[in-house]
């Protein structure tokens, strides 16, 4: 499970700011089910299930997501092509300095801890490396817990690697020497050692964080999959919507090529149903054109819910971002209840998400530190904080209210703004 996540110098965040899913002490108000449903303990570590990102428009939240959808494809990707390590690099853009940008993870793996971080920065062109390349990883960092305290796993300072602890399996020897500026010391040792530390976090980040923030088809791969292999499962979960389907079909073009057909779009998937005044008639209805924006994004999203909460014994961390746009409040109510309930999420799969939804900001819901908030500074920079940072707040409040009413900040400061034109005399 993802324990946190923080970013440095990069876009508009300038200091380091960690969203975490680590819960606190707090306790919800009495006869509330949150503190049993939305955490979940493991090796003694309580971890939160949803974590939800509020603020005005241009506060920075969405950068927050960028830098961790980045940050995993990075991992997946950044030893195949140098082009992956340039969007990395977007230092905060009001201040003059030599800093990288700094990314990190914390991540709970097979009972273990795992700190996990980088920094992107330019780099000086040597003999020994392609003077094509101006922009590398400056430093790299695995820390563990081996044993029962944490240690250094490894430690890389430009290209060479200063410290190497990582236990291997057995015959198993892992280079030290770094083929390319861009390429992470994490992927290249993985590459070596297919049971090594370096693998299982590589595999994790790979398969178990899925985002929409770069690619918003991403979930419809899961969804297509999904009624591939379980399609009465998947009408069954649409269902739960008011998506009363009896069939859906894809319209293919002869191709049996798999990344074709998990790129399917929206016009090719037919959805079949019963036709309310005569049952015996089957209706054919084509996603794309027939479907509402909310319909058709619940779609993609779907097959994505159906394995992560309970079908497939997978836990994932799901990043949404904008998780409102389309959907009824009471649908997104429903969305996070499903990941908070034990009884649905059997994977204890987690949820981050961005939105404008005051609904969700219920005690009864969600609690405080599941609420996140970005507020834009006056250096123009980002500033993260959780609602349970401030003090004098009851677990039992009216947190959509106290927000409304400014009390937690990362509001919009709207100014009333009207033409006037002066007369001769100076007067409006």
């Amino acid at each position: 499970m993802v324990i946190e996540f923080s970013v440095k110098n990069y876009r508009s965040i300038k200091d380091l700011q960690t969203i975490s899913f680590r819960a606190t002490g707090l306790k919800s108000p009495a006869g509330s089910e949150t503190d049993s449903n939305n955490i979940v303990t493991s090796n003694g570590v309580s971890l939160l299930k949803t974590v939800g990102l509020y603020g005005a428009n241009a506060s920075g939240k969405s950068n927050m997501l960028m830098a961790l959808s980045y940050f995993v494809q990075a991992i997946t990707l950044l030893s195949i092509d140098s082009k992956w390590v340039e969007p990395l690099y977007d230092p905060f853009l009001f201040e003059e300095s030599n800093e990288g940008c700094f990314f990190q993870i914390v991540l709970l793996l097979n009972g273990k801890k795992y700190r996990y971080g980088f920094v992107v920065n330019k780099i000086n062109s040597t003999p020994d490396n392609d003077s094509s390349f101006d922009i590398g990883i400056e430093s790299e960092w695995l820390y563990g817990n081996v044993d029962k305290n944490m240690k250094c796993l490894f430690l890389r300072v430009g290209d060479e690697v200063k410290e190497n602890n990582l236990p291997t399996s057995e015959g198993v020897i892992i280079p030290t020497k770094i083929p390319y500026p861009y390429t992470l010391f994490l992927t290249h040792a993985a590459a070596f050692d297919a049971e090594g530390i370096p693998t299982q976090i590589v595999d994790y980040i790979f398969w178990h964080i899925i985002d929409n923030v770069l690619y918003k088809e991403v979930f419809r791969t899961a969804t297509i999959r999904t009624v591939k292999e379980i399609k009465d499962n998947f009408l069954d979960f649409l269902k739960q919507f008011n998506m009363k389907y009896d069939d859906i079909e894809f319209i293919e073009d002869g191709n049996n090529n798999a990344k074709v057909y998990l790129n399917i779009p929206q016009n090719k998937v037919l959805l079949k149903k019963r036709s309310p005044i005569n049952n015996a008639k089957s209706l054919t209805m084509n996603l794309g054109y027939s479907e509402s924006a909310g319909n058709k994004k619940l779609f993609d999203l779907a097959g994505l819910l159906l394995e992560s909460l309970y079908e497939k014994n997978i836990q994932r961390l799901i990043v949404i971002d904008e998780i409102d746009s389309n959907f009824h409040p009471s649908l997104l109510i429903k969305l996070i209840g499903m990941f908070n309930n034990p009884k649905i999420n059997r994977n204890n799969s987690q949820l981050l998400f961005t939105s404008h939804d005051t609904n969700l900001m219920s005690p009864s819901i969600m609690r405080r530190d599941q609420f996140y908030f970005a507020e834009k500074q006056n250096d123009e920079s980002t500033r993260l904080y959780s609602l349970a940072d401030l003090r004098g707040i009851r677990n039992d409040a009216d947190f959509a209210k106290q927000y409304l009413a400014g009390y937690y900040g990362a509001l919009p400061v709207l100014n009333d703004y009207m033409e006037t034109e002066e007369d001769e005399n100076g007067k409006q």
